[in-house]
């Protein structure tokens, strides 16, 4: 005890410093990962390891961050930071996100399979499809009743 007051600073010290490295190591290993491509990204979702992914697609420039587990699911934030090509007018949504969950173990393109996601990059997404269709019918809303008259 009378060595231990004695170098109680040093103690203390070492002490610290030994908090401070497993501060460090911890908050390493429990960051995410910088995924170059998509089988490191695939490999991180199966399992929902944290990890971030940008992916250059021939349309878009899609963000996918694996967020966490959530019961059963994985949860992952898809964000548009640059549409590339198409008249669709996904132009005006770069920047937005949305949040897609996936069951433990599926692995695909989170912005592919839409009902699986919720945010204002979905709705905007859908309100285009929408207005697109609609424009389409009534561009064929003769051809549409002829076939409908003919059955």
């Amino acid at each position: 005890m009378y060595y231990f007051l004695q170098h109680r600073k040093k103690w203390v010290i070492s002490f610290i410093l030994i908090l401070a490295v497993i501060i460090v190591f911890s908050y390493r290993g429990f960051g995410n990962v910088n995924c170059e491509n998509f089988s490191c990204f695939q490999e991180n979702m199966k399992y929902c390891s944290k990890a971030v992914y940008v992916n250059e697609a021939d349309e878009a420039t899609w963000k996918y961050e694996i967020l966490e587990k959530k019961g059963r699911e994985c949860s992952i934030n898809v964000k548009l930071l640059q549409a590339k090509k198409g008249n669709l007018g996904v132009d005006k949504l770069n920047g937005l996100e949305m949040e897609c969950n996936y069951p433990l173990g599926v692995v695909q393109y989170p912005e592919k399979e839409l009902s699986k996601c919720h945010g204002r990059l979905k709705e905007e997404i859908q309100t285009i499809i929408i207005e697109k269709l609609h424009t389409v019918i009534i561009e064929n809303l003769g051809t549409i009743d002829e076939s409908l008259n003919g059955i």
